[in-house]
């Protein structure tokens, strides 16, 4: 036997090896992802191509958030849906919604009762009418965006609810799709 036969072979071997190791990470990384239901379609119901956004109803004592709602809803629905976005009587469904409530809650408070921290919580209840059948599509009470703000940083209620408008226009597209499980 020639000296770098054993040179030879450990290369050839660990090639095969390590060949045969990344179709195996391949394969199951490709049936994780198929097996797991991922897909790439839409959740939102396929025969639901427009919506009509009226301005949300508004039980609280906050005016105008009504109208940063319903602006938030709508580019959460143009940033996250296909659906599109147009006047009532071209719509295949209406999203109705009411602001239900509005709470801030001070979460810490320096030794002068300043309020160092706190949090707003607006929540809201939507309806989605198809407006060929008149029927609801989808019925949710008490959806929720919660933010909290740092008053040291110039954090204020305002910016603070800008962004729980966001959060809660995220989950009430999210609260549109389809359960796929």
């Amino acid at each position: 036997m020639p000296k770098c036969f054993y040179k030879m072979t450990i290369p050839c071997v660990f090639k095969r090896r390590h060949y045969t190791l990344s179709a195996l990470v391949f394969l199951m990384i490709f049936f994780f992802i198929t097996g797991c239901g991922y897909s790439s379609k839409s959740l939102l119901r396929s025969n639901v191509r427009s919506i009509y956004v009226p301005i949300f109803d508004n039980d609280t004592f906050r005016r105008g958030y009504e109208f940063d709602l319903t602006r938030a809803v709508r580019d959460q629905l143009l940033l996250r849906t296909n659906l599109r976005i147009v006047d009532k009587d071209e719509a295949d469904s209406i999203l109705f919604g009411k602001i239900s409530s509005v709470n801030e809650n001070v979460l810490i408070e320096d030794r002068k009762d300043n309020i160092v921290e706190s949090r707003v919580t607006i929540r809201a209840d939507i309806r989605w009418v198809d407006t060929r059948t008149g029927r609801a599509i989808v019925e949710r009470k008490n959806i929720k965006g919660t933010t909290e703000f740092i008053v040291l940083r110039n954090e204020t209620l305002t910016s603070s609810s800008n962004e729980s408008f966001v959060k809660l226009a995220q989950s009430i597209v999210e609260s549109m799709e389809e359960d796929w499980w």
